[in-house]
């Protein structure tokens, strides 16, 4: 009975061979913890988000004009073909000198119709003064010819009436034959002087017809050439107003890629926007230039990172979990702040290794705007480090300002 009383529950008090064996395990678990935490160090890194860029840089898209935004019809990332619409702009300048153009063209229209009338009925006018000018020149041959004609038919005629007038004198003829003559001798006379004084009217009508050909000559060289220096005028103004209406469609100002790659930024992401001429509205990088990755470093990170470090990169368009990360190098440090996805990001610039990733055995060119995070292996810290962290941050908080 005795013995069942004593065997019926354990020992409550443990052998002194386990209790000191327990009491060595968590002695050397305590100094191995200690160890590992002064000997053991693991990579210190800096992450943030990067995206790939040209090297060459990013071409700005600016705005031609002011304006409203009226419509942003990409996103950053996006592919686009040169001369695609980003966006479009309402410009009310813009509409008054579209006005002005179409003011300009209709005058250059008219003008141009004008100039085409005036030579047209300058050259109508030119042909009829040379039908008259040989008209009259005709006129003028035959009434010399036919004043040499009748001079000599007068002059026969006068010689025979002279003669028949001293015939009938002295009776050898009779005297109405004399003065049948000398009738026709005065007719002749007549038409002589008729046929003189057409001449000199047919050459004084070759006169007034030169004069009045030179005149018109000279209000045609006049009217084509104010004509012409009007339609001048409007070409040029034309093609200025052209040039500065370039893109406008009847939706607006069309804001278009200068060529074919990829938005990297949109500066005006909303309709609405108020812009100024000039200002950058986006930023398009072009295919075919050699890569790079633009990594937004935070400012935590900027006493840590310098040119040279190795740069860990996990793109989100091909999950590290299943195609493994890249690698690259930090080649430049930006000296200030820039806006980027963090505020108050200082900008670097990180030399690719590789420029493909293979996916089911083919490889995969990157592309420009592809994104992911970038881990900066900038150095390796003991696991002691970090339980010290605290108390020097208490430390830090409890110190008193010098004096």
């Amino acid at each position: 009975m005795s013995w069942e009383r004593d065997t019926a529950y354990l020992e409550t008090v443990p052998p002194h061979w386990a209790a000191r064996g327990l009491s060595y395990i968590i002695i050397a678990l305590f100094f191995s913890a200690i160890l590992a935490a002064v000997l053991v160090s693991v990579p210190e890194t800096v992450d943030g988000r990067f995206m790939l860029v040209p090297e060459q840089g990013a071409d700005p898209v600016r705005a031609l004009k002011e304006g409203v935004v009226s419509q942003v019809l990409v996103r950053e990332g996006d592919p686009v073909s040169a001369g695609t619409t980003l966006m479009l702009i309402n410009s009310a300048p813009l509409s008054d000198r579209s006005s002005d153009l179409r003011s300009l063209e209709a005058e250059r229209r008219t003008d141009q119709e004008r100039l085409r009338i005036a030579a047209s009925q300058y050259q109508s006018r030119r042909r009829a003064d040379q039908d008259e000018d040989q008209r009259l020149r005709t006129r003028v041959t035959f009434l010399e010819q036919l004043i040499v004609s009748k001079q000599h038919r007068l002059s026969q005629t006068r010689q025979l009436a002279d003669s028949f007038q001293v015939g009938a004198e002295r009776g050898w003829v009779g005297r109405l034959e004399a003065t049948r003559l000398d009738i026709e001798a005065s007719t002749l006379a007549e038409d002589v002087q008729i046929a003189t004084n057409d001449l000199a009217d047919a050459r004084a009508a070759i006169v007034r017809l030169v004069h009045d050909t030179e005149a018109r000559d000279l209000e045609y060289r006049e009217t084509r050439r104010g004509l012409e220096e009007g339609s001048e005028t409007a070409r040029i103004r034309i093609a200025a107003l052209q040039r500065n209406l370039v893109n406008l469609t009847d939706s607006g100002l069309a804001v278009t890629a200068p060529c074919a790659g990829t938005v990297l930024r949109l500066h005006v992401g909303a309709a609405g926007a108020i812009v100024r001429e000039g200002e950058a509205l986006s930023e398009v990088a072009c295919a075919g230039h050699r890569l790079q990755a633009q990594f937004d470093l935070p400012q935590a990170g900027v006493p840590l990172v310098k040119p040279g470090q190795q740069v860990k990169l996990r793109f989100d368009a091909f999950p590290y979990q299943r195609f493994g990360v890249r690698f690259g190098t930090v080649r430049w440090l930006g000296p200030a702040g820039v806006q980027g996805s963090d505020s108050s990001a200082f900008r670097a610039l990180v030399d690719l290794q590789d420029d493909s990733i293979r996916v089911h055995g083919q490889p995969r060119a990157l592309l420009v705007g592809m994104v992911g995070r970038a881990d900066v292996m900038v150095g390796r810290r003991s696991l002691v480090s970090y339980v010290f962290e605290p108390i020097r941050a208490l430390r830090e908080n409890l110190r008193a300002p010098p004096p």
